[in-house]
């Protein structure tokens, strides 16, 4: 999975998907992972503005859980703002602090779209087909080495 050199400085995890059952589900689950704290993003926007304001209060988070497919598809102009993706929001993220591990949780893990997640510097891209309680405890496994 990850290398043992991978370091987190607090067990915070922040999500970030469009679908708020999507969120409600991984908090279930990641509920019983001992100590953890949940934050929520729904947009790739949202998301990479958060991870900035925390990254400049040191307090980011160790972990960023990043759907692939969000609201506002691929990079677009909308209304005369700029949308984008996990994959761009995945690269912002990355610029901000190239050492943030980000994890992709997606159903479209298998398309291109899905390997330029890993291409962009997501350490790993899982399928929903992996079970939220299974992907819970790689979740839990990962604070734990």
């Amino acid at each position: 999975m990850l290398s043992k050199e991978v370091r987190y400085t607090n067990k915070k995890i922040l999500i970030v998907d469009d679908e708020k059952d999507i969120h409600i589900l991984l908090r279930v689950h990641l509920g019983n992972v001992k100590d953890i704290e949940v934050m929520s993003a729904y947009s790739a926007e949202e998301a990479v503005k958060m991870y900035g304001e925390l990254l400049r209060k040191g307090g980011e988070p160790s972990l960023v859980i990043m759907d692939l497919k969000l609201s506002g598809g691929d990079v677009i102009e909308l209304e005369g703002r700029e949308r984008f993706d996990g994959v761009e929001a995945t690269k912002k993220i990355l610029k901000l602090n190239p050492e943030a591990v980000i994890w992709g949780y997606t159903a479209w893990e298998d398309t291109n779209e899905g390997k330029k997640l890993k291409e962009v510097g997501a350490r790993q891209v899982f399928g929903r087909d992996i079970s939220f309680k299974e992907f819970a405890k790689m979740v839990e496994k990962f604070f734990q080495d």
